[in-house]
């Protein structure tokens, strides 16, 4: 059974437990993103600017595949959370809610795709956090453009000793009701086995 583990260090984001706010770092954070035929899972990373990046390594799956899900999830949280130096500006730009991003952010060539705005059409994004007592999966509908909205279709708590199983489970449920993907066949060869 995996789960997320605590590394001890200073409180810095916020998260609800058993109904009390509680103060904890996040001890790996993951931006899976979702298209029909496979799912990108990026390495997330931290910026002195405390900005989250993501970089490689960047692991590509059938997420139809629940034990390849659960390895790839393990592997991610066996990863952390590492720190990394500020991105050079010249590889940055701003977007329109005054956020940075990459020019060319490394996950387009996984998704076969040339611009950021094609791969939110083409994909559902989940952030998958994973906290000393919990873990917080959140997930975005679309808006009129076919892009990811601010609506949110998906906020998850889970406490972190349910293990890396029921996160995946909860995953997998989200997307059997999502409609919004072009393609989305959700047909597993492997059932659940806890």
């Amino acid at each position: 059974e995996v789960q997320c583990k605590s590394t001890g260090g200073q409180s810095t984001n916020s998260a609800k437990g058993d109904g009390v706010e509680m103060r904890e770092k996040p001890l790996c954070s993951m931006g899976l993103l979702v298209l029909a035929d496979k799912a990108i899972l990026p390495t997330s990373a931290k910026t002195p600017s405390r900005f989250t990046i993501s970089i490689e390594p960047i692991q590509i799956f059938d997420y139809h595949d629940r034990n390849q899900f659960l390895s790839v999830m393990k592997n991610a949280i066996d990863r952390g959370f590492p720190s990394v130096p500020d991105p050079p500006e010249e590889e940055l730009i701003q977007h329109e809610d005054g956020m940075p991003g990459f020019k060319n952010p490394p996950v387009l060539k996984y998704a076969d795709t040339d611009s950021w705005d094609d791969l939110e059409r083409k994909s559902i994004f989940l952030s998958i956090r994973c906290y000393p007592s919990q873990y917080l999966i959140e997930s975005w509908g679309r808006a009129a453009d076919r892009k990811w909205s601010d609506d949110k279709t998906l906020e998850l708590r889970l406490p972190s000793d349910v293990g890396l199983e029921v996160v995946v489970d909860a995953i997998l449920d989200h997307l059997r009701i999502r409609k919004d993907l072009p393609g989305l066949m959700m047909d597993f060869t492997q059932q659940r086995t806890a």
